[in-house]
C-alpha cells in the first residue's frame, strides 16, 4: 500500500536534526520513499492509496520503548508502596506463576494499546510466561516488539526455552523479533548468564538484562565476585555493543568508561526507578560523554505505572538537570535522540529517524493542541510538553494502526471489559 502524508511539520531526525515544513512523506510499502515539500505536485507520488492531511499536524518518528514487561499491565496498581525485592518476591512473582496465556495475551493487547497511543512504534520486552501470547497479541495490534522468553533461575526457565522462543520466531513475523535476555546477575547462574550470551551471539541477536538496579545488587556482587555489576559481565565476555543494560544506576566512573568503550546499550528507566525507590540516578550524561549508547525505557505498567513515553523522555532530563544542578547538562535533542534513533540502534532496525529507506514507522501529532503552543522550539515541546493526547495517528511498518486517534487493528473496549475480569 501507499500512503501520502501532505503538508506536515515533520521533525526527520535525520543526521541533520532538519525540522522541515509544509513538507510531504511518501511511504511505499513498508518503507519511506521520499520526503519533501509539494512532492505530489512534482508528480513523485500520482496516485497514492491513501492521502493523509496533516497539515496542523507534527510527524516524528515512532518512539522506542528500550525496556518494558508489557503484559505486566496485568499488575497495574497491584501490590504497590513495596520496595523492589518485597515486591517481586511477595507480589509478582507469586501472581505470575498462577498466569495463563489468555490472560498473557490479553494484558498485551491492553499494554499494545497503550503503547501506540503514546506515539511508541516499537519495543524491547523481557518476560517469562506466555511470551507466544505475547507476540501473537503484538501481531495482532501491529506494534513492532523484540521479544525474549527470559532465562531465570526457575524450573523450566533455563537457556533451552529461551533457545527455543528465539528460533520459533526469527524471521517469522514482520512485528516481531526474538532477542536472549538473562532476568539479572541475582536470578541467573553464571552458566546461565553465559549460556544466554553465547546463544545471543550464535543466533546474531541482541542481549538484554537488568544491572545495577539496586545498591543491594551492587554490594551482593562485590561479596560474591569481588567486581561492580558491569565489570562483572565484561570478566565474562558478555558486554558489548549487543548487550542492553537495564537501569544500569548505581555505577562507578569505572564502569561508565567500560560500557561506553565496549559501546553497550543503557536503558534509563526513572520513572520506575523513582516508584520502587531504588536511589539511584542513571548517570545519563556520563554515559553519553563516555560513547554508550543510551536509550529511554518505560520499564513495565506494575513498576511505572504506565507506558507513556513522554513522561519518561521528560523525566529523564528532569532527573538529569537536578542531579547535576546543571540545566544545560544536555541538549534537549540528545533526549529525543535517545526514544528514536538511539533506541533503534539498540534494537537493531532500520528506524528511528525519516529519510529514504528507512521503515515507515511515523507518528502524527496535533500541532494546534493547546500544549504544543506556542512553537518556539519543537524538540522542546516534544520533550518537555507533549504527552499521548496529542497523538493523533500512527503508522507502523507502512500500515495505518491508529487514525484520528482510533486503533483500527483491535477493538479496546473489549479489551478492557476482559481484562477487568481477571482476579489473581
Amino acid at each position: 500500500m501507499s500512503i501520502l502524508i501532505k503538508s506536515a511539520t515533520v521533525i526527520t531526525q535525520n543526521a541533520n536534526r532538519e525540522i522541515i515544513n509544509d513538507c510531504d512523506i511518501l511511504i511505499e510499502g513498508s518503507r519511506l520513499e521520499a520526503i519533501g515539500r509539494r512532492l505530489q505536485a512534482k508528480g513523485q507520488w500520482p496516485k497514492a492509496d491513501v492521502i493523509i492531511d496533516a497539515h496542523g499536524k507534527i510527524v516524528l518518528p515512532g518512539l522506542i520503548n528500550a525496556h518494558t514487561h508489557i503484559a505486566m499491565t496485568l499488575f497495574r496498581g497491584y501490590g504497590d508502596g513495596l520496595p523492589l525485592q518485597r515486591w517481586l518476591q511477595e507480589k509478582i512473582w507469586p501472581a505470575e506463576a498462577k498466569l495463563k496465556p489468555e490472560q498473557v495475551y490479553h494484558g498485551t493487547l491492553l499494554g499494545s494499546c497503550e503503547m501506540i497511543r503514546s506515539g511508541i512504534t516499537s519495543f524491547l520486552d523481557m518476560y517469562i510466561t506466555g511470551v507466544d501470547e505475547i507476540a501473537k497479541a503484538c501481531e495482532e495490534t501491529g506494534i513492532r516488539a523484540s521479544l525474549s522468553d527470559a532465562v531465570i533461575n526457575i524450573p523450566g526457565h533455563d537457556i533451552n526455552r529461551a533457545s527455543s522462543f528465539a528460533k520459533k520466531w526469527k524471521n517469522k513475523s514482520t512485528f516481531v523479533t526474538p532477542h536472549i535476555s538473562a532476568h539479572s546477575i541475582y536470578a541467573c547462574t553464571e552458566e546461565m548468564l553465559i549460556k544466554g550470551k553465547e546463544l545471543a551471539d550464535k543466533e546474531k541477536l541482541k542481549f538484554h538484562i537488568h544491572l545495577s538496579e539496586t545498591r543491594k545488587e551492587i554490594f551482593d556482587c562485590l561479596n560474591k565476585t569481588k567486581k561492580y555489576p558491569i565489570e562483572y559481565l565484561d570478566s565474562l565476555g558478555l558486554l558489548d555493543e549487543n548487550t542492553i543494560l537495564a537501569h544500569a544506576s548505581w555505577v562507578t566512573k569505572r564502569e561508565i568508561a567500560l560500557a561506553g568503550k565496549k559501546k553497550a546499550t543503557i536503558v534509563n528507566c526513572p520513572i520506575s526507578n523513582l516508584k520502587l525507590a531504588t536511589g539511584g540516578i542513571c548517570p545519563v550524561r556520563e554515559y553519553y560523554q563516555q560513547g554508550a549508547n543510551v536509550c529511554i525505557g518505560t520499564d513495565g505498567p506494575a513498576s511505572n505505572n504506565s507506558l507513556n513515553m513522554f513522561e519518561s523522555i521528560k523525566l529523564s532530563a528532569l532527573l538529569q538537570k537536578h542531579h547535576y544542578w546543571k540545566a544545560d547538562v544536555l541538549p534537549t535533542q540528545a533526549f529525543l535522540d535517545f526514544a528514536t534513533i538511539n533506541g533503534a540502534k539498540a534494537l537493531g532496525i532500520n528506524a528511528g529517524s525519516l529519510e529514504k529507506g528507512k521503515l515507515a514507522d511515523v507518528v502524527l501529532l496535533d500541532a494546534n493542541a493547546v500544549n504544543l503552543n506556542p512553537k518556539h522550539d519543537l524538540v522542546s515541546n516534544i520533550v518537555y510538553a507533549a504527552s499521548p493526547a496529542n497523538v493523533t495517528d500512527v503508522i507502523i511498518n507502512g500500515k495505518i494502526i491508529m487514525r484520528d486517534k482510533k486503533i483500527l487493528t483491535v477493538n479496546g473496549e473489549k479489551i478492557i471489559e476482559k481484562i477487568n475480569k481477571i482476579r489473581f
